[in-house]
């Protein structure tokens, strides 16, 4: 009972906008990826992102690339409890991110070429709540059985002493409301200095700023329970107890305990509002090589370092959700290190196909997770690290035409223990597609789509009700898709 609504009110947001990448790395940073969802060996304008050492292929002057991403995503959780007013209930998570930017600077000049990046690194979106989580109600819904469990010695005791049975135990249902909007955008500023060392070998070194910032408001408000119409039905339980309590004939102990309950309930199911951010900042070093041992071919390795970030919180109007967040206080928000590989080859004069692989070293960060309260680190909830691997192909169909495909498998290895309703990873698969026009040799424009397939994820738990341990089950799912534009433009 004390965790009621103390349990959370706040969801793992970073986590929940993931698209491509890991559990917390966005990847999905150019229009040219979402057509073809590979290019972590691109030797065009977004290699400034996906593998700067390449850049030293572009020809000298300047490059820019402009890109946009509108992104939907479904992230619904449905739960098994015996005692919610639905069962199962379905809770549906509606995740937006309308504008998603991407924005690239080149300037190659011989064998230097030095470039910029501004993207969303991490989360990009925001995210609706109109029925809250699991994790909101299920702490709610076992107050029904609690007092019916509560009650009925004392419908017993009076029932013996008096040959009446008053029903105080007669509690049926409950009702609220509840509503939940976040936000979480960590944002990227990245600069790489590239130097091909010979015609066959470049390298780069960068550096990524990144600012954090995830927004959390919500409430959850007029908690009642339907008493028996005869003591005034639908009503708070701190007010059903004092009504119980003005019983006549009962002892001075029962009626204080009863108040005192009454006290208690008030606090727990009273009403809660939050309206908190959070803001850190975090440093990312980079590596990178390419090699191209012909022509036709391009190979890639690209490493970013673990950015070690922590948030603060701050409060505004001291809504603080009954003491869930807390004023100036801190949390660990890390971005895992990444390891990256690509390889291109033209097979043909029009098809270049391409791999990608990426591992996130999940197990050497720390995400601020929490298990009952208590922070953890990831090794203890994350059994495997991370990856992704992806095939793409592009053919040119005309001169100023290229189409292209590509298909991704993300492989999850985070343990039962890690899933819930506010931070859960899923296997998944995505497929995209879309087109390139060139208008000239200095102007291009891309445009895709993808769509990404989760497998279903599920964790049991159980829940106290007085000494007794109910069972409960949550089940988790996510779709995505991608809508993006983009323009490259070289001068």
């Amino acid at each position: 009972m004390k965790k009621i609504l103390l349990t959370t009110l706040a969801v793992a947001l970073t986590a929940g906008y993931v698209l491509g990448g890991g559990i917390v790395t966005n990847t999905n940073q150019s229009a040219s990826w979402v057509r073809t969802l590979s290019r972590n060996a691109s030797t065009g304008i977004d290699a400034v992102y996906f593998n700067p050492a390449g850049l030293g292929k572009l020809n000298n002057g300047l490059h820019f690339s402009l890109n946009n991403q509108t992104i939907l995503q479904n992230k619904d959780v449905t739960t098994t409890f015996n005692y919610l007013s639905t069962n199962p209930f379905k809770y549906e998570g509606k995740v937006s991110a309308p504008v998603f930017p991407g924005v690239y600077a080149v300037y190659k000049m011989n064998k230097l070429a030095f470039s910029f990046g501004f993207n969303p690194v991490g989360g990009g979106g925001g995210a609706k709540y109109d029925k809250g989580l699991p994790s909101f109600e299920v702490p709610l819904s076992t107050v029904v059985p609690i007092l019916q469990g509560s009650l009925a010695p004392l419908d017993q005791a009076i029932l013996g002493a008096t040959g009446t049975d008053p029903h105080f135990r007669d509690v049926s249902g409950y009702q609220f409301t509840t509503n939940f909007e976040g936000t979480s955008v960590f944002f990227g500023y990245q600069f790489n200095a590239t130097y091909q060392v010979t015609d066959m070998v470049g390298i780069a070194v960068g550096a990524r700023y990144v600012t954090a910032k995830n927004t959390y408001k919500g409430f959850l408000k007029d908690y009642k329970i339907n008493a028996p119409a005869s003591y005034g039905g639908w009503q708070t339980p701190g007010t059903y107890l004092r009504t119980v309590a003005s019983t006549p004939g009962l002892d001075a102990l029962t009626k204080a305990t009863l108040q005192g309950t009454a006290a208690v309930l008030d606090v727990q199911t009273g009403d809660k509002e939050v309206d908190a951010e959070q803001t850190g900042t975090g440093f990312t070093p980079l590596l990178g090589v390419h090699f191209s041992p012909m022509e036709k071919l391009n190979i890639a390795l690209k490493y970013e370092f673990k950015t070690a970030m922590k948030v603060k919180t701050s409060i505004n109007d001291n809504k603080d959700g009954g003491g869930l967040f807390k004023k100036d206080s801190t949390i660990n928000s890390d971005m895992p290190a990444m390891l990256a590989a690509g390889l291109d080859y033209n097979i043909l004069p029009a098809l270049k196909l391409s791999v990608s692989y990426n591992y996130y070293f999940d197990k050497n960060a720390d995400y601020g997770k929490s298990l009952e309260g208590q922070p953890v680190a990831n090794d203890k909830v994350i059994d495997k690290n991370f990856y992704e691997i992806a095939l793409g192909a592009e053919y040119n169909i005309a001169e100023k035409f290229i189409i292209s495909a590509g298909f991704l498998h993300a492989q999850t290895g985070v343990m039962d223990v890690y899933q819930s309703d506010q931070s859960f990873s899923l296997t998944s698969n995505t497929i995209g597609g879309g087109l390139l026009f060139k208008l000239n040799e200095k102007l291009g424009i891309n445009l895709g789509y993808a769509y990404t397939m989760y497998d279903k994820g599920s964790k049991d738990y159980t829940v106290p009700i007085g000494s007794n341990n109910v069972p409960a089950k949550d089940e988790y799912f996510k779709k995505t898709m991608i809508f993006s534009a983009g323009v490259d433009i070289s001068l």
